[in-house]
């Protein structure tokens, strides 16, 4: 048998087909399973995001007129977007899964930004307290020091 036909799976001998099945079906598999991986964590920013908002100030305003369902398919979804009207000016999430947007003023997106940055200075406090936990090269938990 030649070398390519096994590799690609043409081969008509015994198994051959279970070797298709699992090129085929494997990638898949493992793209499944990363998207839905990625899905999961895009989900817990938003609702991240969603809490800090409304720990800033943010109000919640549902799209509960034509007008609101309008203007929340023209914004982009998930982002604060800057919006002026007049001499205010007003910050906008849009959540069009939840037929709402968060809207706050200028004061109320100061103290969001302060609340992110206080987030990610605790989060990198947080991985600097596990990394000054973790055995040094050459350690095992309970192994104790191997002299490398």
């Amino acid at each position: 048998m030649k070398p390519e036909f096994w590799l690609f799976g043409l081969a008509r001998g015994k198994g051959s087909s279970k070797l298709v099945a699992m090129k085929t079906l494997l990638p898949l598999a493992l793209a499944a399973a990363l998207l839905t991986g990625c899905a999961a964590i895009k989900k817990a920013e938003r609702k991240s995001t969603e809490q800090q908002l409304a720990a800033a100030g943010f109000k919640v305003v549902p799209a509960n007129t034509p007008q609101r369902q309008t203007a929340l398919t023209q914004l982009k979804p998930y982002t604060i977007s800057r919006q002026i009207r007049g001499d205010e000016v007003f910050y906008v999430y849009p959540d069009p899964d939840g037929d709402f947007a968060y809207i706050g003023d200028q004061d109320a997106y100061s103290a969001y930004r302060q609340l992110v940055v206080q987030q990610q200075t605790s989060d990198q406090n947080l991985m600097a307290a596990q990394m000054m936990d973790m055995p040094g090269p050459g350690v095992w938990p309970g192994w104790g020091y191997w002299g490398y």
